[in-house]
């Protein structure tokens, strides 16, 4: 049985991108699964906080922590994976994908790895987007657009990067959440799983989140995160129908 391996990155940092890595992770705790979760940040360890004794942090800095993420990433799975790359680790990153066949080692052991690419308004993410794309022909990905950042530039719309990179097939749209409630999602002790299964939540009245106090916050941040998880599970089946129904890798 195939297993499936986010990698969630970008070109620069402030761009949704461990928020993102934190819902499809989410999304495979509220469909039953127990993802294995990697996070490179080894300074602010945001997606790990959000996920307390199952994250594991990686120093890409050091070669035993290097060689160990991607001895694992490898190596035969019966869960999904999601593993969120800090925008300073970008390049090394998927230099070492490259220089150990990362794809064609995780393809050998029926993994499908999915790069999970969120450009900005600047020209460079684009660029750098579509090369990514064009180095990893073998491996899935998907282009994010997060709301939040808007639209770049006429001049940067106008740039073959931008046009290519947009015109990618597979895509996911992050939706725009109300600003007044997006610090209360960053609450890494928000268990954004455990929010929309609406099972009983055994904290102190004090340690509660807004997110259940405020009936107006539950309501907005529902809403916004059923339409995250809806987008995560259309691409999910997207990508495992493909994989399913051939034997070529897709393009």
């Amino acid at each position: 049985m195939k297993s499936y391996t986010y990698i969630v990155a970008s070109l620069h940092g402030r761009t949704g991108k461990t928020l993102l890595a934190r819902l499809f992770a989410d999304h495979a705790l509220f469909t039953g699964q127990h993802p294995e979760i990697f996070d490179t940040d080894a300074a602010d360890r945001k997606l790990a906080a959000c996920f307390p004794g199952r994250a594991v942090v990686t120093d890409l800095d050091r070669v035993t922590d290097q060689m160990k993420l991607f001895d694992t990433l490898t190596a035969p799975a019966a869960v999904p994976r999601v593993v969120d790359v800090m925008y300073r680790v970008f390049h090394k990153f998927f230099r070492l994908a490259q220089e150990i066949g990362y794809v064609e080692e995780a393809h050998r052991h029926e993994i499908e790895p999915v790069i999970v690419y969120i450009p900005d308004r600047e020209a460079a993410s684009y660029e750098q987007g579509r090369l990514l794309r064009d180095h990893f022909k073998q491996c899935h990905f998907i282009v994010v657009e997060n709301a939040l950042l808007g639209k770049p530039d006429k001049h940067v719309q106008q740039s073959e990067h931008y046009k290519a990179l947009m015109a990618h097939e597979l895509n996911l749209y992050m939706p725009l959440l109300d600003p007044m409630f997006a610090s209360v999602v960053d609450d890494p002790k928000l268990s954004l799983s455990e929010f929309m299964s609406n099972s009983p939540v055994q904290r102190p009245p004090g340690e509660l989140s807004l997110a259940y106090l405020s009936l107006e916050a539950r309501a907005s941040i529902q809403v916004w995160l059923n339409e995250m998880f809806n987008e995560i599970r259309r691409l999910s089946d997207v990508i495992k129908l493909r994989a399913d129904l051939s034997f070529k890798r897709p393009l």
